[in-house]
């Protein structure tokens, strides 16, 4: 069986396994099965030797973690306030609020849920299609657009969809994937924070406050991209 094809079969299996959590079980045993889920997946995926331990903590430098956080935040901010000028339906809302009003809800969203998607969707995923066909950017898109589908709701695929192709990015461009799933539980974090105090209004684009936050948050994301760009190329050049 080739790579591609056994990493996609994982791939059905493992979204089978979420929505069978989601939709079989009642709402209040929703968050704990979502977190025991997330569980399964993860030991599942190293047991069969798809992740070592050691790739969850693999080294990357502290200021380009550091860096990661601040580009992820701001890119993701921008992606938010361009998102909520159109009327996306929401077809998860009432599970949303069951999963930000339980403990459960909070180490599924916010911690086991993000380390269980980046370990499927950037080491088994991406790092699997990179390698069989030697295509960095093709297995950045097709990772980033099975991330987004994954999600089954439309405000979540609109969202997914880039934040899939900056943290593939972040991941090729590291080397670890303490950056990616640090970046992620930063954004879970602070969105399951917002929905739980009911401050998820759409953000008026017309208002001043908003236009110059924008604009701040596009200029860090550029800034923040040309200087890991050329960190990066400067440790090359050190190696060489």
């Amino acid at each position: 069986m080739s790579k591609i094809k056994r990493t996609l079969i994982t791939f059905v299996i493992w979204l089978g396994v979420q929505f069978i959590a989601l939709l079989v079980f009642p709402g209040n045993m929703i968050a704990p099965m979502v977190f025991a889920s997330d569980a399964v997946v993860i030991v599942a995926l190293w047991a069969i030797k798809y992740f070592k331990a050691a790739d969850l903590v693999r080294h990357v430098p502290i200021k380009v973690f550091l860096a990661s956080l601040v580009l992820g935040y701001a890119a993701l901010y921008s992606v938010e306030i361009i998102q909520g000028q159109f009327d996306i339906p929401n077809l998860l809302d009432d599970t949303f609020d069951i999963l930000v009003h339980s403990v459960w809800g909070f180490f599924s969203v916010c911690l086991i849920g993000p380390i269980m998607e980046e370990i499927m969707m950037r080491r088994v995923v991406l790092a699997e299609i990179r390698e069989a066909t030697g295509k960095k950017w093709l297995a950045i898109i097709i990772s980033s657009l099975l991330f987004a589908v994954m999600h089954g709701n439309p405000i979540q695929i609109v969202f997914a969809m880039p934040a899939g192709i900056l943290l593939g990015w972040l991941y090729c461009k590291t080397g670890s994937l303490l950056v990616p799933i640090g970046v992620h539980i930063m954004n879970n974090t602070i969105s399951f924070f917002t929905l739980r105090a009911g401050d998820d209004e759409p953000i008026d684009i017309t208002d001043p406050y908003t236009i110059l936050s924008l604009t701040a948050a596009i200029m860090v994301t550029v800034s923040m991209i040309i200087w890991m760009v050329g960190f990066y190329r400067r440790q090359q050049i050190t190696e060489q």
